[in-house]
């Protein structure tokens, strides 16, 4: 009788299904309306017109990723489906330019890109036990470091059974791999490059590029398989929100209080909160001390300084930093196949991933993100990092295109909690990546 009911109870009727939370019968209403008036032109580009566009292609790509067979198991199920879908209709050429401009303005130009991202960070760093904060932040540093020389010991030895040299290796495909993203990486390693060679920057910054992009990819890859490595071996990871292993062993547990209560108020007094870390952050980032010498530093950067500093010294009410957490969860949580599609449409260039292929550079790039996952991994599990976590938060976001590689590969793994340590070794660890870049290009080339 039990099994019986049982599977009365696991078979849902059709039309009490949902989807993203809405009725499947209202969805696919809503649904016609909405695409009905993308096609016909009548829908405007709007913030409004624009979100709904989005949250119905999202929507249906998660939903169908989420139940293709092997995809949802090994290729990152609804998430994964949800970015690259609508990246392959842009590629058709599917989606009118008239919403894809209007996306990539809502991403870029309004940059809900930055809000999604200084969210997943604020709600992390400001609501995360200090103790462990400080733990996890200082052992951050050495797990970079291994991976760095991982990575290139890697990287040469690709260049040997290529017979590529290894100062070319070490010059255009390490660095850029590893520089932090294509804005605060690349963009600013083409212009030490000039700087230090003489040689026109334009050169440097298309083949690093295009590496940029396999490495990215080979991340995201490598990404999926750790984390499917995890779900069959769960003592290697942790549940994703902590990298720090048996942190109930290493930190004192606080006096256990009351949990603040949590209002509409202090939800939307989130934005503030974020908005006012994100200006101090900005105002140091673009104004006080954009750079040191050649080294660039991404507002990201002093963000998480500026969010671990408020934590760590209680500066922040317990309820105006839960609210910041409960808006973070809002928008990285209910609205994620909105914002995965956007991702798909404004950040992955199906294209260029088709075009930059070529054995050599997909071998070498490859054997960059294995050893850089390896060090971190081994690294990692030395300092008292879970080896899973500390590889694709130390590691693998380090091998992307920068904040927006550190979204893509951290939804796919499940692990958007960790934003905020990958915020700090992708920006960090991509400024001292700089740095070694200009006394790498005087020295090899």
């Amino acid at each position: 009788m039990g099994q019986v009911a049982e599977s009365k109870e696991n078979k849902q009727v059709w039309y009490k299904y949902k989807v993203q939370g809405v009725p499947l019968y209202l969805f696919v209403v809503f649904a016609a309306l909405i695409l009905g008036g993308v096609y016909t032109g009548s829908l405007g580009d709007d913030i409004l017109s624009t979100m709904a566009f989005l949250f119905v292609i999202g929507a249906i790509s998660y939903e169908f990723g989420k139940r293709l067979p092997i995809w949802n198991k090994y290729i990152g199920g609804g998430t994964m489906m949800a970015i690259m879908f609508p990246s392959l209709l842009v590629y058709l050429k599917v989606i009118p330019g008239f919403y894809i401009d209007s996306s990539v303005n809502f991403y870029d130009e309004i940059s809900f890109q930055t809000l999604y991202i200084v969210l997943l960070m604020a709600g992390g760093l400001l609501t995360v036990n200090r103790e462990m904060l400080i733990k996890t932040l200082v052992r951050c540093g050495p797990v970079f470091v291994v991976g760095i020389i991982c990575a290139s010991l890697f990287g040469v030895l690709g260049a040997l059974l290529t017979g590529t040299p290894i100062q070319e290796v070490i010059v255009f495909y390490v660095l850029p791999s590893l520089g932090g993203g294509n804005g605060a990486g690349a963009v600013p390693m083409s212009q030490i490059y000039e700087r230090v060679t003489g040689v026109p920057k334009d050169q440097f910054y298309s083949l690093a590029l295009a590496l940029l992009n396999m490495a990215d990819t080979w991340a995201l890859i490598m990404g999926i398989m750790l984390m499917n490595l995890g779900n069959k071996f769960p003592s290697l990871t942790g549940d994703g929100t902590q990298l720090l292993k048996n942190a109930s062993k290493e930190i004192k547990q606080e006096k256990k209080t009351e949990p603040a209560k949590v209002t509409v108020e202090d939800i939307a007094a989130g934005l503030l909160v974020a908005g006012g870390l994100w200006a101090l952050s900005s105002l140091f980032g673009r104004l006080i001390l954009p750079k040191i010498g050649p080294v660039i530093i991404h507002p990201y950067a002093y963000f998480v300084v500026f969010a671990a500093m408020a934590n760590i010294l209680n500066l922040i009410p317990e309820n105006l930093a839960q609210g910041t957490r409960k808006l973070q969860k809002f928008i990285t949580g209910n609205l994620k196949a909105m914002c995965f599609a956007g991702v798909g449409i404004t950040m992955i260039d199906f294209g260029m991933f088709i075009s930059a292929i070529s054995l050599k550079n997909l071998f070498i790039t490859l054997m960059i993100v294995i050893g850089v996952t390896i060090g971190t991994a081994v690294a990692g599990y030395l300092v008292g990092f879970y080896p899973i976590d500390a590889a694709i938060t130390a590691g693998l976001c380090c091998c992307n295109r920068g904040g927006s590689g550190d979204v893509v590969i951290l939804t796919a793994t499940k692990r958007l909690e960790l934003m905020g340590y990958a915020s700090v070794l992708s920006r960090i660890g991509g400024a001292f990546v700089l740095a070694l870049s200009s006394a790498a290009f005087a020295l090899l080339l």
